[in-house]
């Protein structure tokens, strides 16, 4: 009866096994790498299949492949099938391996080598759906300063930054790989999220050593540390490019944002303030500032000695300070700190012979009417005219003294405007003759420095020029 009662289990699970199915993906977020396919109707009280192969699809079963999906079916711990494209496909047990993923290459066919059993199905066979989607907020952290050779102190600092990233399995033949370095394998592997993956050490470790390579890349680059965050696109393919066996592994750094800002060591703190003084030392005018600087507290210190002489010997140091501290800022170096070389003397030149200099062909020292080289009369000497606004002398043709024109007339003396002062007397002089208040200064009245533009109301301009947009501020006042 035993053996009876075995084959007849035997024949049940035949005919059960012949039941067709629709085998779907129940839902894939941004945080799942994997899924594994599932029963549109399993365990529905309508399905009529209820002793069914819980590892074996029914040959003719259909099964749904979503957008943004690369659905893997695989036949006893070899994948069979490849598809990205989404739609409804129909599972055929007895033919060959299909591909439906687009553009892939012919390596990747070489995957689908598929058992025969003489028409008989393996005995485990599941559907898996791998996230072709961007995988993003996975965290990351420097738990120890990474080091930055910044090109523009060019010096060697120490950064910490956090943040998150996204990584992205970008096609099938990434998927493949995926499914195949990473992926758990077995018909009892369940899902795979990306904090499975990717909160292990393991990982953290090799995305920090990625991030480095990124920034040693940008180092070569020029970028100054300050602007790393600025450089966030660049610095993501720069990770990834560095991240060789992420690639090897199916996917790839997409993303990189920091949360917060890229900051230093205290160590490099020290050092980068150490050369920013420095390097404000070197600047000539910041040098000279500070030697007037110190020489203006000596003769402050110097003028107010109390002791013997009073006054008179402070007056006197302080004449002293004065002197000494022109002849130091006239020896001062302008441009650089290196120590000076001792300047020979050069011999003095010899006096200009007297004379006057031809205009025309530039021979110097003739004493006659006529150039000793080419013949040309001497010019006459320009006529001098006294200029009738400020009295100076000049031979050009306006003064240079106060810019008056030649043969203006010599303008009369305006009659000075009167005011009107708040005790109600009314005066032409600065102050007032009967309180002594001064004169109320003019309101001031503005015109743009950058393209002469005049507001309708001089003393009341808006905040910017309404034809250049430069703001008006004290310098644009008239």
């Amino acid at each position: 009866m035993g053996l009876i009662k075995a084959a007849i289990g035997a024949v049940g699970g035949t005919l059960a096994d012949s039941w067709k199915e629709a085998i779907h993906c129940a839902s894939i977020d941004n945080k799942t790498l994997l899924k594994v396919g599932t029963k549109m109707n399993d365990g529905s009280r309508r399905s009529s299949n209820t002793k069914g192969t819980d590892n074996y699809i029914s040959n003719g079963s259909a099964i749904m492949v979503e957008t943004g999906t690369c659905m893997l079916t695989v036949d006893n711990g070899k994948i069979t099938n490849i598809v990205t494209e989404p739609g409804q496909y129909i599972l055929d047990n007895s033919s060959a391996p299909s591909i439906f993923a687009g553009q892939i290459k012919d390596s990747l066919k070489d995957v689908l080598k598929r058992f025969t059993y003489g028409g008989t199905p393996a005995v485990e066979q599941k559907v898996v759906y791998i996230n072709l989607q961007e995988i993003p907020n996975l965290l990351f952290g420097t738990s120890e300063p990474m080091p930055y050779f910044d090109p523009y102190y060019n010096t060697s600092i120490e950064l910490k930054c956090f943040g998150t990233f996204s990584i992205q399995i970008p096609d099938a033949e990434a998927a493949v790989r995926f499914y195949t370095e990473v992926c758990p394998k077995g018909v009892d592997a369940g899902d795979l999220t990306a904090q499975q993956v990717f909160g292990s050490d393991q990982y953290k470790g090799e995305f920090i050593q990625a991030l480095l390579g990124g920034l040693s890349a940008l180092s070569d680059q020029g970028v100054m540390y300050a602007k790393i965050q600025t450089k966030l696109p660049q610095l993501a393919q720069e990770a990834s490019r560095n991240a060789v066996d992420w690639t090897e592994r199916g996917f790839r750094i997409k993303s990189v944002a920091f949360r917060g800002p890229v900051t230093l060591s205290e160590e490099s703190k020290k050092r980068l303030g150490a050369r920013l003084e420095a390097d404000t030392q070197l600047d000539p005018n910041v040098q000279r500032a500070m030697m007037n600087k110190s020489i203006a507290n000596g003769i402050e210190a110097m003028g107010s000695n109390p002791g013997s002489g009073g006054g008179m010997m402070g007056v006197m140091g302080m004449g002293q300070m004065m002197n000494m501290g022109a002849n130091l800022l006239n020896s001062y170096p302008a441009q650089t700190a290196q120590p000076q070389q001792p300047v020979q003397q050069q011999p003095q030149a010899a006096p200009a012979a007297a004379g006057w200099k031809c205009p025309e062909c530039g021979a110097e020292g003739n004493s006659g009417k006529f150039c000793s080289s080419c013949g040309k009369p001497k010019p006459a000497d320009p006529e001098s005219w006294i200029c009738p606004s400020c009295g100076a002398s000049n031979t050009t043709n306006f003064c240079t003294n106060c810019g008056t024109k030649k043969g203006t007339q010599k303008a009369e003396a305006a009659s000075p405007a009167e005011w009107k002062c708040e005790c109600g007397a009314t005066n032409t002089t600065k102050f007032c003759s009967n309180c002594g208040k001064p004169k109320p200064a003019a309101p001031k009245k503005y015109k743009c420095d950058k393209c002469g533009w005049v507001p309708a109301d001089p003393e009341h301009p808006p905040k910017f020029c309404p034809e250049c947009g430069d703001p008006f501020d004290e310098n644009d006042a008239m």
